[in-house]
């Protein structure tokens, strides 16, 4: 799957220069982000897979339990990492020496931890396609169910998974 390696003349669309000395890692968020999420995002695992055959530093940050993350990459068949939840994501940081690090992710949660961590964060239905991405067609094949257009300044909120009461026992 090595169609187009990086090189210093290709520019990511976080402003990077895609120079193949930097060291780089992604963290994905599942849900909304990757194919294999409860509400399927755009990035799929072939694109996933060239970002690490080309040493990017990859793992998902998720407000999935660990055990399930683990579990997700297990059955794609690509060993990642970190496996870390969201509030997490610093950690992350200080076990990887990188030059950029990026959180990929498609919620105000997902860019709240991503900039509390140091990480540049990429909405995932509005950014521009990295090289990584690009397949041996010389195309970007987004997952079956696209991107939806969002505004980058008005994300979707990160809904609880959970029926949680208020101090009333009230439903919320």
């Amino acid at each position: 799957m090595d169609s187009h390696r990086p090189t210093s003349s290709d520019v990511d669309g976080a402003g990077e220069s895609a120079d193949q000395d930097l060291k780089r890692v992604i963290s994905f968020d599942i849900d909304g982000t990757l194919v294999t999420g409860h509400g399927p995002g755009p990035i799929t695992l072939e694109m996933v897979k060239q970002a690490q055959e080309w040493g990017y530093v990859i793992g998902s940050c998720s407000d999935r339990p660990i055990g399930d993350q683990k579990n997700m990459w297990e059955k794609a068949g690509i060993v990642v990492a970190f496996t870390v939840l969201k509030h997490m994501l610093e950690d992350v940081k200080s076990k990887f020496d990188a030059d950029v690090y990026y959180h990929i992710g498609d919620t105000e949660l997902d860019k709240h931890y991503a900039e509390l961590s140091g990480f540049k964060f990429l909405q995932v239905q509005d950014m521009q396609p990295e090289p990584w991405m690009v397949a041996p067609d010389g195309e970007v094949h987004w997952g079956p169910e696209g991107r939806m257009a969002v505004d980058p300044n008005n994300l979707p909120h990160q809904p609880t998974r959970y029926d949680t009461q208020d101090w009333s026992g009230e439903h919320v």
